[in-house]
């Protein structure tokens, strides 16, 4: 018998021409891989829809960066508020004016004051900005610029300020002056005028915020800088107050009042809350504030 499957086989000749009996035969349209553009001027309605369109998705993306989840890094220790009050200069390197701004940087964080306008010798900002301070942490590198409109801005003075320890471990607020150094030399470009404090967070409270999206990635934290200054208590506390303190057993919080503080802050976790809670030895007020500041 003679094999019928080999009859079926098809040549490449063949196989082309079917192929091209498939394939749409004609003239292409005129605007085949042209961009339409449309006839005549837009009208005043149309300018308008698309500006509220493109306003919306900034709203939108605005909304679900501040939805968003998010972190403390575990190596948090607290949250520093700087005021740069004002500088006291040597020299004038304006040439008509000069018109001086600072920049400081905690970490990784950078932050700058306004320009004093035509501030010269005596510039005066009075900026506060507020960041958070990781382990390690225990300089402020300051630099002071002459900003310039048809040239790059001028560097005048700088200074690395160590961080005082009292500072640093939240017991008094400290209001000093510190040298800066420049082109007259080391600690000889003048004087610079920060207030600082600390707020110390408690190695309960610096976790995750939103656990369930983030995963262990550690994330930048965030910044916050102008503005309102957030609250802070500069107060000093005695060794022997300190002692007292850490002697108080730890107050804990009833399951109402977890429930409730989880209604009032749906992002943030209930060992979160406990934590400030205890923090604060049970002052509803003052840990209200602190979740608020947490939660920003």
């Amino acid at each position: 018998k003679q094999d019928t499957g080999s009859s079926q086989v098809k040549s490449p000749e063949q196989i082309r021409e079917e192929r091209r009996q498939r394939a749409v035969l004609g003239p292409l349209p005129d605007s085949f891989l042209r961009i339409p553009i449309e006839d005549g001027p837009i009208s005043d309605e149309d300018k308008d829809r698309q500006m509220a369109l493109a306003l919306q998705k900034q709203l939108d993306f605005r909304e679900q960066r501040q939805q968003a989840p998010q972190r403390l890094d575990k190596n948090v220790t607290g949250r520093l508020t700087i005021t740069i009050a004002e500088a006291k200069l040597t020299k004038n390197y304006g040439v008509t004016r000069m018109d001086p701004y600072a920049r400081l940087r905690v970490g990784h964080q950078i932050y700058e004051t306004p320009t004093c306008t035509n501030g010269a010798r005596e510039p005066k900002w009075n900026k506060t900005i507020n960041c958070f301070t990781v382990r390690g942490t225990k300089y402020i590198d300051v630099e002071i610029y002459d900003e310039c409109t048809f040239s790059t801005d001028s560097l005048i003075a700088h200074a690395s300020i160590p961080i005082p320890d009292n500072v640093l471990q939240a017991q008094e607020l400290c209001d000093d002056w510190w040298p800066l150094s420049g082109q007259e030399g080391e600690g000889k470009e003048g004087m610079i005028h920060l207030v600082l404090s600390m707020q110390l967070i408690s190695p309960q409270a610096a976790v995750q915020l939103g656990q369930q999206a983030m995963g262990n990635q550690p994330t930048v934290v965030p910044n916050m800088s102008g503005g309102k200054p957030m609250s802070y208590t500069p107060t000093y506390l005695p060794q022997q107050q300190q002692k007292q303190q850490q002697q108080q057993k730890a107050v804990e919080m009833s399951d109402e009042d977890v429930e409730e503080f989880s209604k009032m802050f749906p992002g943030l976790d209930k060992q979160v809350i406990k934590a400030v809670y205890s923090d604060n030895n049970g002052n509803k007020e003052t840990t209200v504030n602190a979740l608020l500041q947490l939660s920003q």
